[in-house]
């Protein structure tokens, strides 16, 4: 069986992984929206999950962790070792028990979307003793999560447009 466009497939991934990390972490780019800007690399890591199999879903959603790990530098390790994982069980979800559809990458999204930013702001935020917590989120985290999920949308159909277009037959 020719694999030539499995390699290409990957290739197109790891660029638009790099291409949203510089698009989020370039000052001003993005416009902050309510206070919080969006985090693209997550719903980008659960979309390739969701097409591709466990373990190339595993490295894309570590290599999407690594880099939001660096961007935001105080947390080296939380997104990385979450999103690895993540990204590992949604492969093997949806490679043997579920049906991709708008629906469940929509549910699948936002649920972890919304676990991992909240989850974020527990440890890094809450435990660590900040003040004003409740003002902080409400002001800056309730909006971020929000424009993450609408960025995943665009993102889904994105990566649904890669994998089509580059399947192996």
């Amino acid at each position: 069986m020719d694999k030539k466009f499995t390699v290409v497939r990957y290739f197109a991934y790891g660029m638009e992984i790099l291409l949203l990390f510089i698009l989020q972490s370039t000052p001003n780019l993005i416009p902050e929206l309510f206070g919080g800007k969006p985090l693209l690399l997550i719903p980008a890591a659960i979309t390739i999950a969701l097409f591709e199999p466990e373990i190339p879903a595993m490295f894309f959603g570590i290599s999407s962790g690594i880099l939001l790990d660096l961007g935001y530098g105080d947390n080296i390790g939380f997104y990385t070792v979450t999103l690895g994982v993540i990204c590992f069980l949604l492969g093997w979800i949806f490679r043997d028990y579920m049906v991709v559809s708008f629906l469940n990458a929509t549910a699948f999204t936002t649920v972890i979307t919304t676990g991992l930013i909240c989850l974020y702001f527990l440890f890094f935020y809450i435990f660590a003793g900040k003040g004003e917590a409740g003002f902080y989120f409400v002001n800056h985290y309730i909006s971020k999560i929000v424009y993450t999920f609408l960025c995943g949308v665009i993102l889904y159909f994105l990566n649904k447009a890669i994998f089509r277009s580059l399947l192996d037959y």
